[in-house]
């Protein structure tokens, strides 16, 4: 378990945020605007594959957006009264393989 803290400390990182001004974690960057534009510019550049931790309108936009390349779904077998769909308001078809 350390190995996996360790390499999630050092790696890159985005956070999402309208509010928040400054990021705690080592290596992480904020952005709050344009946040499409801005994942499709650093997929153009990218040496290394991205990973989305999480999920809500962030998934639902990068897949509209057509950004997520592949999907990998964890599930977590805990019931809960309440949840928000994966992809929650979705405009078109996925054709996922």
């Amino acid at each position: 378990m350390k190995l996996k803290i360790q390499g999630m400390n050092k790696a890159d990182k985005i956070v999402f945020s309208r509010t928040l001004k400054k990021a705690e974690l080592d290596n992480t960057r904020i952005l709050e605007d344009n946040i499409a534009e801005e994942i499709k510019d650093m997929k153009r550049r990218a040496e290394n594959d991205m990973t989305i931790l999480g999920c809500g309108s962030i998934v639902t936009l990068f897949a509209q957006e057509g950004l997520i390349d592949e999907y990998q779904i964890l599930v977590n077998p805990v019931i809960l009264s309440d949840g928000t769909p994966i992809f929650k308001g979705i405009k078109h078809i996925l054709n996922l393989n």
